[in-house]
């Protein structure tokens, strides 16, 4: 009989495969976390018992701005990437460690660690919420004019918006409302847009994604999962030539579709995890400058054929 150890192994094995490919609901799951074990440290400055408190570490968790500005030591959150934010690693340090984070109470459970791990890895998405916006006209850092200290993304993401105009208001209601996707900008007065399904994800066809072509010189974040979109609509893809993150899990598309996005010159995230994508239909896009993360899970990429990709891009993170 398969011993108890064993058994718990397959179990928890099992379940953080089912977890990783469930959405993590920012405002539903992760900000009732932070409330709960951060905010009470990390908020807008204020009084109590006549004295003022500042958030420490100058980290305010209770609005994306400020969550996204980081601390006095930089930034926290790198999207896509857990072992590189040090939101996640601080929360991961050993007990005991003067900078494991919360430090009052219990630390976190393997859960809640968890749960911050795959928010993070799918995007740090934060949905509709914006939290606090007081002060955000101050979220500037004194070495801001030092291009060495001024994070990659941010940088990457301020080049890849430089004289771009924001969307006419009427192009983007339009896009709304025949592509049936939530539009929004990545960041407020940035012209960079992000496209996503949220609901009668089968409803979202080839025909409704190419709704999104005005939108084309703006759009650089676009998740797809789950949605109907085939091969055919790829070609709708092919020309939103702005991307940095695309993810098309569970669409039923092929290498013939996948062969076509060769020309997103700034991927770097794809996703590609339960679609009929085989090992050739990727020989094309490991040759991408930008992209650095791939993921395969449950796709037909089978590992031996993978290998000869990965002597290609051995920098590429491949998730299989």
């Amino acid at each position: 009989m398969m011993n108890a150890r064993i058994c718990l192994t397959l179990f928890f094995s099992v379940v953080s495969t089912w977890a990783d490919n469930t959405t993590v609901d920012f405002e539903k799951e992760v900000f009732p976390l932070f409330e709960e074990r951060c905010i009470e440290c990390h908020q807008a400055p204020h009084e109590k018992n006549g004295r003022l408190i500042k958030p420490k570490a100058g980290l305010r968790m209770d609005g994306l701005a400020h969550l996204m500005f980081g601390s006095d030591d930089g930034p926290v959150l790198v999207p896509n990437h857990p072992s590189k934010s040090p939101l996640y690693n601080r929360v991961n340090l050993p007990s005991g460690d003067d900078d494991l984070m919360p430090p009052k109470g219990d630390p976190l459970t393997f859960g809640q660690k968890d749960l911050i791990r795959r928010w993070i890895g799918q995007g740090a998405d934060f949905g509709s919420w914006q939290g606090a916006t007081d002060g955000i006209e101050d979220l500037i850092r004194e070495d801001a004019f030092a291009p060495e200290k001024v994070p990659e993304f941010v940088t990457f993401y301020l080049n890849l918006g430089k004289g771009l105009m924001p969307v006419n208001q009427k192009v983007l209601e339009k896009a709304r409302e025949q592509s049936g996707l939530h539009i929004r900008t990545i960041g407020q007065d940035s012209p960079l847009l992000e496209a996503r399904s949220v609901t009668q994800f089968k409803k979202v066809t080839d025909e409704k994604v190419a709704a999104l072509l005005p939108l084309a010189d703006n759009l650089v974040h676009l998740d797809l999962r789950n949605t109907a979109l085939t091969s055919a609509g790829c070609e709708t893809i092919s020309k939103l030539t702005r991307l940095v993150y695309l993810n098309l899990r569970g669409c039923p598309i092929e290498d013939s579709g996948v062969q076509q996005l060769t020309t997103l010159q700034n991927l770097q995230s794809l996703n590609l995890g339960q679609t009929r994508v085989t090992s050739q239909g990727l020989v094309g896009l490991v040759k991408l400058p930008a992209l650095d993360r791939l993921n395969l899970w449950e796709s037909k990429a089978v590992a031996p054929e993978l290998v000869r990709l990965i002597k290609v891009r051995p920098d590429l993170e491949i998730i299989k």
